[in-house]
């Protein structure tokens, strides 16, 4: 059975530590913070023939520091309709220790930039039922690419041990992750995202999720860039939670503040 208090005290620990970081200027090297609200009306879930509606909340952060770069986030998910009220966490955080940094040698080469030695651990919690839970640990490297117009895209290459609801043992996945800013008309937009492939394992099924989103920076409009977003985030997930035949096609109202 899942101990809700110990997921909650982890939660407001990590919103708080996100709050507090961007003072921490001595230990940090660049930081980002976002909060975004998601709204979506075709989710699917399993035994449910229902489209399901649902506003996501979403807390994200990322900061580079001395020998690498941290990142975490953490969805809130609140059911509207398409089957009982019920709220969801899930939350995912990483470090990457950069090779190039520890060492303090230049290598790129090409369009390859860095390499970097990775773990992290994905968290989640139906908070209405008793009989939830999911947790997995991940390790392995990743690869930072330098291409043309892309502020970053790095490709993570790791092994996946799930330990929670169930230890069902150990799959792969392979996720990149991008971002590109672009200019339509003098207006600013980014293309940005990333995509889980997962491997199976014991009673589940090969995953592919991919959450891209378009951005126009609003508050540019009006003198005030890079801070206030419009825009959409299309949600794909083929055997969503490893189910075979389980699939999402959701496009998804998105507004974010950065900070």
């Amino acid at each position: 059975m899942p101990d809700h208090s110990r997921f909650n005290q982890l939660y407001l620990g990590i919103i708080i530590a996100t709050l507090a970081l961007p003072c921490s200027a001595e230990f940090l090297q660049w930081s980002n913070s976002e909060i975004q609200y998601l709204h979506g009306g075709n989710y699917q879930e399993p035994f449910n023939p229902n489209d399901v509606s649902q506003s996501i909340t979403t807390v994200t952060h990322a900061h580079g520091w001395a020998y690498g770069r941290n990142f975490f986030f953490m969805d809130t998910l609140f059911t509207e309709s398409g089957q009982a009220a019920q709220t969801n966490l899930y939350g995912e955080a990483y470090s990457t220790f950069s090779l190039g940094k520890i060492t303090g040698l230049d290598l790129s080469y090409g369009i390859f930039k860095d390499f970097g030695v990775t773990g992290g651990i994905n968290l989640g919690e139906n908070m209405n039922s008793q009989r939830s839970g999911f947790r997995a640990w991940l390790y392995g490297i990743t690869l930072d690419f330098n291409l043309p117009g892309f502020d970053y895209f790095n490709v993570d290459f790791l092994r996946q041990r799930v330990t929670e609801t169930a230890d069902i043992g150990t799959s792969w996945q392979i996720t990149p992750v991008w971002k590109l800013p672009f200019e339509i008309v003098g207006t600013k937009w980014s293309f940005e995202g990333f995509a889980d492939f997962i491997g199976r394992n014991h009673g589940t099924s090969r995953q592919a999720l991919a959450q891209p989103q378009l951005r126009l920076d609003i508050g540019d409009l009006w003198g005030n860039r890079s801070h206030l977003y419009l825009g959409i985030e299309y949600q794909y997930w083929h055997n969503k939670y490893g189910i075979k035949g389980l699939h999402d096609n959701v496009p998804q109202a998105l507004l974010l503040w950065k900070f």
